[in-house]
């Protein structure tokens, strides 16, 4: 799972064109479906119309970097009536009150975790006025611009972590993220074997691991992988 704060800020990159495109500047909620429908992101060359991502299209949601397939990825959001009015709904979940159905504030949402894949919302984090803890999004009757509306069992439902009473599901949604990393790194190996490296890429240390002109392999972007986020994200912005 992801949460909210994670991708705030990140740059956004093309794998097949080589370029950073922006970066993630917020997240657009769609309340009914319950799940994160879009990633506005913006750039110091556009002056006025908001862009964004479909969540579909994006490829990878990493630790230094969001990436898409290409540039052709983003949309500007005036054109998709569906993706401004969930803007300019501004359905933000964090720093909004949760309430139970029956009228008890039950504390502020802090953050939210969506599912890598889906996009859709699983966890909530809650702070009340007792204790700070984690809802599972199930208990939302309503995500609203100014108040959550939870089931009234949310109010003794708190767990201390995300999986506190799920030790077998958590193996599995383990699991699940392996698989999906696994999926992740398949696609943009698959995007960058055979291109051609601008300029060389160094590790962390400042030591060149691989040269300029030459022709990526499958090995190398493995290699680039392996050697964090930041060096692949050098590679990927380093091809012709």
């Amino acid at each position: 799972m992801k949460n909210s704060t994670e991708l705030i800020g990140l740059p956004v990159i093309s794998i097949t064109d080589g370029l950073e495109i922006g970066t993630v500047k917020s997240i657009v909620v769609n309340p009914e479906k319950r799940s994160v429908d879009f990633i506005a992101i913006e750039h110091e060359d556009w002056q006025t119309s908001v862009r964004a991502i479909p969540f579909k299209k994006i490829i990878g949601l990493g630790e230094y970097a969001v990436t898409v397939e290409q540039s052709s990825a983003i949309i500007d959001l005036n054109e998709i009536p569906l993706a401004n009015q969930l803007l300019n709904r501004k359905i933000a979940i964090t720093e909004t009150k949760a309430m139970s159905k029956k009228g008890r504030l039950i504390g502020e949402i802090k953050e939210y975790y969506f599912n890598e894949d889906s996009g859709l919302i699983e966890h909530l984090e809650i702070e009340s006025a007792q204790d700070r803890g984690y809802l599972k999004a199930e208990m939302v009757i309503t995500y609203g611009k100014d108040i959550i509306v939870l089931e009234e069992a949310a109010y003794s439902s708190f767990q201390s972590s995300l999986f506190d009473d799920e030790p077998i599901i958590e193996v599995e949604k383990q699991n699940e993220g392996v698989t999906l990393l696994s999926q992740i790194k398949d696609k943009q190996s698959s995007l960058l074997v055979g291109r051609r490296l601008t300029s060389d890429v160094k590790d962390d240390k400042g030591i060149a691991i691989l040269q300029a002109g030459s022709e990526l392999t499958k090995a190398d972007i493995e290699l680039a992988q392996r050697k964090g986020p930041a060096v692949f994200a050098k590679l990927a912005t380093s091809v012709n």
